[in-house]
């Protein structure tokens, strides 16, 4: 009589049976991979316009997919006000540039007085103008621009600019024979005293040898220092006033050689302007 299967010999066929499951579970996997190939292999092939078809196709869908991408980058990004600020106004070289190439020049007395009288009729206003117009010329030829000014010109508020110079001539009346030459100031209070003395010298130096006319310093007044566009101007302008002789003694050189007088400025204040030695 055969004994019965004992506990061990029942848990080795369960892992046998395990086993050729497991194995016939590969072997069907295995024999379906290789049909999946072998139905690879038996398909068409793709011909040579599909090919080129299918690149085109990838390339715009990319091209696509980079404008979809960079649209919503510029709408969803913040704005870049400095670069829309840049493209809306003037290259910062061209503003600089003209700004340093702009020349005040007041003609004294125009639009407010005669100021000096001569006897026959002459006057400080119209012999200012004059000068005020022969330098305006002369600065334009040389590429500067300039601004001729009244006396009391509302543009003198704020006025902007590389250097402002206002045209005077002294008085008509005869004095004593040393009432000659011509003098030159700036404000006695200046943000700028560098640069306004450094304008002060220039017109001396250059005025003086152009009419020939002395630096007379011992005439310069108090309406001088004190003149009232120095308190009008942008405190960073640097400004003068200039007597530029007296309508006495000096008349010839004021009125009879006129271009050596605005010879004179204009060599004083491009001395000041290209930084050339006094």
């Amino acid at each position: 009589m055969k004994s019965k299967p004992g506990r061990d010999d029942r848990q080795r066929t369960q892992r046998e049976s395990i086993r050729r499951t497991q194995a016939t579970g590969r072997a069907q996997a295995d024999r379906a991979a290789r049909r999946v190939g072998d139905a690879s292999a038996a398909s068409v092939p793709i011909g040579p316009g599909l090919r080129r078809a299918f690149v085109v196709f990838i390339v715009l869908f990319s091209l696509v997919a980079l404008g979809l991408a960079a649209l919503q980058s510029l709408t969803s990004a913040p704005v870049n006000a400095p670069f829309l600020a840049a493209a809306t106004r003037a290259p910062a070289a061209t503003v600089t540039a003209a700004t340093s190439r702009r020349v005040g020049i007041v003609s004294g007395h125009r639009g407010n007085d005669t100021g000096t009288i001569c006897a026959d009729g002459l006057t400080e206003a119209e012999v200012n103008f004059d000068h005020a117009i022969r330098v305006a010329t002369q600065l334009r030829t040389r590429g500067f621009v300039v601004d001729v000014l009244d006396e009391f010109d509302p543009r003198l508020k704020n006025y902007t600019a590389s250097a402002l110079l206002s045209i005077h001539a002294d008085s008509c009346a005869y004095i004593n024979e040393l009432a000659t030459g011509f003098k030159a100031a700036r404000v006695l209070d200046s943000t700028v005293p560098v640069d306004e003395d450094r304008l002060v010298g220039c017109i001396r130096a250059r005025y003086g040898a152009a009419t020939g006319l002395r630096f007379n310093a011992n005439t310069i007044t108090f309406d001088m220092t004190k003149y009232h566009a120095f308190y009008e101007i942008a405190p960073q302008t640097p400004a003068a006033i200039i007597e530029t002789g007296f309508m006495n003694l000096d008349r010839a050189v004021l009125t009879k050689r006129a271009d050596s007088v605005a010879k004179g400025i204009v060599d004083g204040l491009v001395c000041f302007l290209n930084r050339e030695t006094e």
